[in-house]
């Protein structure tokens, strides 16, 4: 065997080592320590599509545990659409934080503990672009990216929606979903509550693993001018999508928060017990 052959060979196993250990840290909740293996572990090229998943994940839980919110997310959604295409699965939540639940909605192909929470400013145009950027992105069947990139920055043009099929797969069923209820968060976002209405109301059920996602955005809605405008209420929407990332501290606290901001100008004491409880569950 030439020098040459074994220093690849070496560096190959050094690289799957390195990710075997992100993956380690991470099933025990230790996003620091998933971090600093990242740093060294450089993106897999694009021909590689389960790798390219598996980092693009692991960064997603990094800032989902860092409380990145809309890295999170951005990452997450790139993620599973390249394990789409790769044929894979991704894992599910990190042990520490609950082992065996889920951490992509298998009915929407949505991750289920982080939405974008508007926390990365002017960053979020630089993240939806990432997502515009992905091939799949550019395919029909990841035109979902571009209602994804769109959370991220509002002056992301909306994509064209195919038409149901008359017999469609489950994969299609999927993907249908994922595209109706990140249309209705961008719609509810907007401020266009009549339109967002249904879609996030089915989502919103007991029981359902999207329910927080739904919470989230009917309180955006609800706090927009409109015919719909109701503060209080959407404070109180806030406040149950905390309740439903139990989860996910991070996205608690970022729900309580909203859910003082809302309340504010009408009821400031209830507001700043709020901002305390969020306070202490401040990670």
């Amino acid at each position: 065997m030439s020098r040459l052959v074994a220093s690849a060979i070496a560096c190959l196993a050094l690289a799957a080592g390195s990710m075997d250990t992100v993956q380690s840290r991470l099933s025990r909740g230790d996003a620091r320590g998933a971090a600093r293996a990242l740093e060294g572990l450089p993106r897999p090229p694009a021909d590689r599509v389960a790798e390219l998943a598996a980092w693009l994940d692991a960064h997603a839980r990094v800032a989902w545990a860092q409380g990145r919110m809309d890295e999170a997310f951005a990452r997450a959604a790139l993620a599973q659409a390249f394990a789409e295409r790769a044929g894979v699965a991704l894992p599910p939540l990190d042990a520490a934080f609950g082992g065996g639940r889920a951490w992509i909605d298998a009915e929407t192909g949505l991750p289920v503990r982080v939405l974008p929470t508007g926390d990365s400013g002017q960053r979020g145009a630089e993240l939806g672009r990432e997502l515009l950027a992905a091939a799949e992105g550019r395919a029909s069947e990841g035109a979902w990216l571009a209602w994804a990139a769109k959370l991220l920055d509002a002056s992301v043009a909306p994509p064209a929606i195919a038409p149901r099929a008359a017999k469609e797969t489950a994969a299609e069923a999927v993907a249908r979903r994922r595209v109706a209820l990140l249309q209705a968060a961008c719609q509810a976002r907007a401020g266009d509550a009549a339109q967002a209405g249904a879609s996030l109301r089915a989502a919103a059920r007991d029981g359902e693993p999207m329910r927080g996602f739904a919470l989230w955005f009917d309180g955006e809605a609800l706090s927009r001018d409109g015919v719909r405008r109701d503060p209080r209420l959407a404070a109180l929407r806030f406040a149950q999508a905390a309740a439903e990332f139990d989860a996910s501290p991070w996205m608690r606290v970022a729900a309580l928060r909203r859910a003082a901001d809302t309340l504010e100008p009408i009821d400031a004491p209830e507001a700043a017990r709020l901002r305390a409880a969020a306070d202490k569950e401040t990670p």
